[in-house]
């Protein structure tokens, strides 16, 4: 199982990586879930500026109805998760049997119903700016199987966290950010580029020096805040600053 699990691992690190999809929250989220086989995974963040600031920011498998319901029953109030999630620094483990008054047991009950699993770990998130987030994986699985595969899942699940969080932050400051002005000589050596061309083929194709491309994308780079050419072109394709 451990095997499964890190590859599972490495093949979710690499599609976090992949900038096509950095901004489909719930699609991070649900490929996560899937190759865990878990049944259902929560991102609740606070303070992240990607939505309006007095309401959290969710990425979750919850089915809507489970989330209407539960915004409906003001259950953020009474939930256990929200509450230890985020006045402990290590992992909170739980589970819907341990409920111990006639609220919580409805609670856990009537989550069960709407398809949330009955035992679950929340990691609590904390960033450099007042940020916050909770991540919660649940598990349908028998008692004996979800505690063999805690050690597991709390290894990988916890850096999972991290690096959903740092996701959804990255992407609230892009949003903030307006695309970066280019020149048209700047632009059209991306795109270029884009399209598999040398530097040489390049200053053929438009009539300059090929120091005069290099110098053209190296200022196109900059004003990217890219770390190489190839990360240039990328993030001008994001900006739809060139189009193929």
């Amino acid at each position: 199982m451990s095997s499964y699990f890190y590859k599972s691992y490495l093949q979710i690190m690499e599609k976090l990586n992949d900038d096509k999809i950095k901004e489909n929250h719930s699609d991070i989220i649900e490929f996560i879930r899937s190759s865990y086989a878990l049944k259902t995974i929560a991102y609740f963040g606070m303070n992240v500026p990607i939505s309006n600031l007095n309401e959290p920011f969710l990425a979750v498998t919850y089915s809507l109805k489970w989330i209407e319901h539960y915004k409906a029953q003001n259950y953020v109030a009474i939930d256990p998760v929200i509450k230890e999630g985020f006045s402990n620094l290590l992992p909170v483990e739980w589970n819907a049997g341990g409920a111990k008054n006639t609220k919580l047991k409805t609670f856990f009950g009537e989550a069960a119903e709407f398809g949330v699993g009955r035992s679950g770990v929340t990691f609590s998130v904390r960033g450099m700016a007042g940020d916050r987030a909770l991540f919660t994986i649940t598990s349908d699985s028998s008692a004996k199987e979800w505690k063999k595969d805690q050690e597991f899942l709390k290894r990988d699940l916890q850096m999972l966290a991290y690096h959903v969080h740092n996701l959804v932050m990255s992407s609230a400051q892009a949003e903030k950010r307006p695309a970066p002005k280019l020149a048209p000589r700047e632009i059209e050596c991306l795109k270029w580029k884009a399209s598999g061309k040398t530097d040489w083929e390049t200053a053929m194709i438009l009539g300059i020096t090929e120091k005069t491309v290099r110098f053209y994308l190296d200022l196109a780079r900059a004003k990217l805040d890219a770390t190489n050419i190839t990360h240039a072109v990328v993030k001008a394709l994001n900006h739809n600053i060139i189009l193929m």
